[in-house]
């Protein structure tokens, strides 16, 4: 019961799927619709009503992700699990005549209405009309705030469907999850004869489902002599798309075999440096190392990731090298189908490995940069299933960064690194990796006790602070074309004696999670960074692109990549010393 002198703000609200309405004048409270998981809270702030996830689940509030408290000062909607609500401050607002039953469908950008039908027709109708989801809003008759089509479609189906839904969607999945080929996207299976070719007439830009700006995507029934599909306007088709996600699929993708490497850690371990400088020692060192050629598999697709090494490897000064930091709906994250859902999936970097001289010899190697959010507790894989690639990968390069861990600083004094010297920067990165281990074993139906058996790079960043900590030096671990494991296996005893005698648990974890591991120590910059003394990004730690000297950061990828492709990373094993 509120015991302030205070009359306590008053909230209206009204369920768009039963027609239920009410008042909130007492706090604190949840809103109604969603008592068996209860996501949003309402609570006091100041003269107004203010809604706060209760982080067990998804809640939008007017078609946003609720990450922070909102305050209620307007019209408000609000997409709970398993209840659209309407709500308005005060205790006046009238919505008594709202019509759950028929419901408006009308563009989101123009407000232009397209007529009214009952809620489970809304979805039938924008197909009919040729009108991406995304494209489209709705809302009950009576009122005048609407729900993206695309986000509350699967709430709108009759009472009478929910009992079989379930059972029909679970087998619809496992049915569209099958074939040959894995889609670098969106992770789901398909057969080379369902992907959809995309149209090249301009007259064919816009497709149902991706939007107006994007090409239509479509299934073939026309081809010329050279076996190309034709598109409905006759004009022959290269180009071919995923049948679940219908993003693009780079040229040849089909043709080649493919491997996955996923790079996990917390925010700002480094994650994306570490990329823009694996990929430039790539292109330098392969052709040395195993005489292989390194090349941009996907130009279009990978243009973030070559803009941040260009930045990086271009730059004059420490301003100008700042990369920023990879946010979990970010430049690198797009929202696509995935099996009957619109969800937020982590744009790949595909690179070409190939054998000089050896048209056929050739591999794809799909790069992520994942944003550490996402192996947070309390982000559903379903809602969000951006981190779901680790379960299809073929090699996982974990990120540590020893400067966030406190044991690891107390091990590191006098050592002149202003990261040290970071205030405020939580450790998170025991629960990232126990949270990597519990989806990872959900996602491929493992016992708690089971080891996954893709293979583990645990990599201890920013070595240029720490590795006189080492028993001894690190060693060379390519001679004459070939990877030696003797020597990586060297390598991983003295990076782990120093885990172990720092943070013993963490090692325990890592070792828990997966059959094969192997510790690496690398460093993206070589030397010790800067802080930014003026301008915007005072403050900000960055490197000096003069003395960028990036050490063992490909050997991670060597040894997951000599795993999964042995024919290409040959091995040798010379006897310990």
């Amino acid at each position: 019961m509120f015991t302030s002198r205070k009359k306590s703000p008053a909230l209206s609200w009204v369920n768009c799927l039963s027609g239920a309405r009410g008042v909130v004048d007492s706090l604190p409270c949840t809103l109604p619709g969603d008592d068996a998981q209860p996501t949003l809270s309402v609570t006091r702030s100041g003269e107004t009503l203010a809604l706060e996830s209760s982080g067990h689940g998804s809640a939008f509030v007017n078609g946003a992700p609720l990450r922070q408290r909102h305050e209620v000062s307007e019209t408000t909607t609000i997409q709970l699990p398993a209840a659209l609500l309407v709500a308005a401050p005060g205790s006046q607002a009238n919505f008594s005549f709202v019509r759950t039953d028929l419901w408006v469908l009308f563009d989101a950008q123009t407000g232009e209405q397209l007529g009214e039908f009952p809620p489970a027709r809304l979805l039938d109708v924008a197909l009919e009309l040729g009108r991406a989801t995304d494209t489209l809003a709705c809302t009950p008759q009576g009122l005048e705030v609407g729900f993206s089509l695309s986000q509350v479609a699967p709430l709108l189906s009759p009472p009478e469907e929910v009992s079989v839904r379930p059972v029909s969607k679970e087998l619809l999945v496992a049915e569209q999850n099958r074939g040959a080929h894995l889609c670098p996207v969106c992770w789901t299976r398909f057969d080379a004869g369902d992907a959809l070719s995309i149209a090249v007439h301009e007259d064919l830009r816009g497709d149902p489902i991706l939007g107006s700006d994007v090409r239509l995507r479509f299934q073939p029934t026309r081809f010329n002599d050279q076996g190309l599909a034709l598109d409905p306007m006759g004009l022959a088709c290269t180009d071919i798309a995923c049948p679940h996600c219908r993003r693009q699929l780079p040229p040849g993708y089909l043709d080649r075999p493919h491997q996955i490497i996923s790079l996990i850690g917390a925010p700002s371990a480094g994650k994306s440096y570490y990329l823009a400088v694996l990929t430039r020692t790539l292109q330098e060192r392969l052709p040395e190392d195993f005489n292989l050629a390194f090349k941009d598999g996907d130009p279009s697709g990978n243009m973030l990731l070559n803009q941040m090494r260009n930045t990086l490897f271009s730059a004059a000064t420490p301003e100008e090298a700042l990369l920023g930091k990879t946010a979990l709906e970010g430049a690198t994250y797009e929202r696509l189908p995935r099996l009957g859902r619109m969800v937020s999936l982590p744009r790949p970097f595909i690179y070409s490995i190939s054998r000089t001289g050896r048209v056929r010899d050739e591999t794809s190697v799909i790069l992520y940069d994942n944003a550490g959010e996402h192996f947070e507790p309390g982000i559903d894989i379903h809602d969000s299933p951006g981190a779901m690639h680790v379960a299809t990968s073929s090699g996982l390069i974990f990120l540590f960064d020893p400067t966030a861990n406190a044991r690891f600083k107390s091990r590191l004094i006098g050592v002149e690194d202003p990261q040290l010297a970071l205030k405020g920067r939580i450790d998170q990165q025991d629960s990232i990796l126990a949270e990597m281990e519990t989806r990872m074993k959900r996602v491929l139906g493992l016992a708690q006790e089971e080891r996954i058996k893709t293979p583990l790079a645990f990599v201890v960043g920013k070595c240029d602070t720490w590795e006189k900590l080492l028993s001894h030096p690190l060693e060379t671990v390519v001679k004459d074309g070939t990877l030696d494991l003797a020597a990586v296996a060297r390598n991983s005893g003295r990076v782990r004696e120093v885990l172990v005698s720092i943070c013993p648990g963490l090692v325990a974890s890592v070792e828990s999670l997966a059959e094969q591991v192997s510790y690496f120590a690398a460093t993206s910059f070589g030397h010790t960074p800067v802080m930014i003394q003026a301008g915007p990004n005072k403050g900000r730690i960055a490197p000096d692109p003069q003395r960028l000297a990036p050490a063992h950061v490909a050997e991670p990828l060597y040894w997951v990549m000599h795993l999964a492709s042995p024919s290409m990373f040959p091995s040798s094993v010379t006897s310990p010393h």
